[in-house]
């Protein structure tokens, strides 16, 4: 998030995370006002309610009001999927991402847009 506003940026992709309240910060020094200055889509990828930063990502998800955002959480806590191969279940979502709003791929660009989101359709994923 901190780097975000830098001009070369185009997206961000967050995993497991989000801003703490009132803003502090063990790394970062991004605050809630921090969000709405950005410029680029962002995408939150969650562990669920055992994620211990999913209320600090869905706090930002519903303060964000001036750019698009994606938010998809899988009830695997705050470790998600990465230690499994290829990244689990979140090593997809995250390239169709990256995919998307780097390349433009429009098959990508399915499993985030739409009502309901493509991802939507998969039960282990809440969007």
């Amino acid at each position: 998030l901190e780097v975000s506003s830098d001009p070369r940026i185009t997206t961000a992709l967050l995993w497991n995370s989000g801003v703490l309240p009132g803003g502090k910060s063990l790394g970062p020094k991004v605050s809630r006002d921090d969000l709405n200055k950005l410029k680029v889509p962002l995408a939150y990828v969650i562990g669920g309610p055992k994620d211990i930063a999913a209320k600090n990502a869905e706090d930002d998800y519903v303060a964000i009001k001036e750019l698009p955002v994606f938010l998809a959480s899988s009830d695997v806590g705050h470790g998600g999927t990465f230690g499994q191969k290829n990244g689990g279940a979140f090593g997809p979502v995250g390239v169709a991402w990256l995919k998307w709003q780097l390349k433009g791929d429009k098959d990508a660009a399915k499993l985030f847009l739409g009502d309901p989101p493509g991802l939507a359709a998969d039960k282990a994923w809440s969007v």
